[in-house]
């Protein structure tokens, strides 16, 4: 008797589980659509339906226009996790009063999800190339961001001022040239690069690339005397005063407080004969900076030139 007991339970429950499975079929209907928040639609957005209380629903996808419909589904109320590649998801709930109830087109926005952080790799080889850098291994950092271009293609203008910061601090005045008129051609009004540029063509000993570089400098942006000051220092190297004291005549109007400016100014105005300038500037100096190497050395000069 027991074991037919038994019998007659297993066949109720394999009878009833299939209608339990499809228990949230029914003869109602509803539709919706998903948009970016600016209105474009969505195509192959999942939207997974579930009617807790009839256990289960659904799942759909959008179709081009951004459209999906539930159909020959039962009255209650509805759950939907709507998802989409490269979206925040969103969880919502839809009341369907009755199977013969027609509902307005349910509209969702989905906004963009945050951009994913870079993968490991690139993550390894970003620090490898900045700690390598600041610690002066200059030819290692080109490496690791070599490899990081590789990587990260859609980086290239960054890696290649990285690069060419590099090359320039190994002295490789023509290879950082190359690598920064990529980010030059890129981005022509950074003058911050192109004034860096002028510095190693005139380091490089490339005198008409420096200077066709300097042409191209809104000075009105240059916002630190230090660029203005090493140009004027790269001039003297290359025995040009005249224009070194250029340079050091804008160092000074953009920092009246620039010390070696004043000094510099004053050794070009020497070389070039100009004793009462060269006097002014030395004098200068001594009021901004009484003491140390260089006072000493325009007191010299203020005798000298008395």
């Amino acid at each position: 008797m027991l074991r037919s007991t038994c019998r007659v339970l297993a066949a109720a429950v394999a009878l009833a589980s299939p209608a339990l499975a499809q228990d949230w079929k029914g003869s109602g209907r509803f539709e919706g659509r998903v948009t970016d928040a600016q209105g474009r639609p969505i195509a192959d957005a999942v939207v997974k339906l579930d009617n807790p209380e009839r256990g289960g629903g659904p799942t759909l996808k959008t179709d081009k226009k951004g459209r999906w419909v539930a159909g020959g589904v039962v009255a209650g109320t509805w759950n939907a996790d709507i998802e989409a590649s490269g979206y925040v998801p969103r969880k919502i709930s839809i009341p369907l009063p009755g199977e013969s109830a027609r509902l307005a087109p349910i509209e969702v926005k989905l906004e963009k999800a945050a951009p994913k952080g870079p993968p490991p790799e690139v993550l390894a080889a970003l620090q490898k190339g900045e700690d390598a850098y600041k610690a002066g291994r200059f030819a290692e950092a080109r490496a690791e961001y070599e490899k990081l271009l590789a990587l990260r293609p859609d980086l290239a203008i960054t890696i290649h001022q990285q690069i060419g910061f590099a090359y320039v601090q190994e002295k490789e005045y023509a290879k950082a040239l190359e690598h920064l008129q990529k980010v030059l051609d890129a981005e022509p009004g950074n003058v911050m690069v192109r004034g860096i540029m002028a510095q190693a063509a005139l380091e490089g000993g490339m005198l008409d690339r420096g200077m066709e570089l300097l042409e191209g400098i809104d000075e009105s942006a240059i916002k630190s005397a230090d660029l203005f000051f090493n140009i004027g220092v790269n001039f003297v190297n290359a025995n040009k005063p005249e224009e070194a004291i250029t340079y050091f005549t804008k160092t000074v109007a953009t920092d009246p407080a620039y010390a070696d400016g004043y000094f510099r100014r004053g050794l070009a105005y020497m070389t070039v004969g100009k004793m009462a300038e060269a006097k002014a500037d030395f004098t200068k100096l001594l009021e901004l900076q009484p003491s140390g190497p260089q006072a000493d050395l325009a007191r010299k000069a203020i005798e000298q030139i008395k």
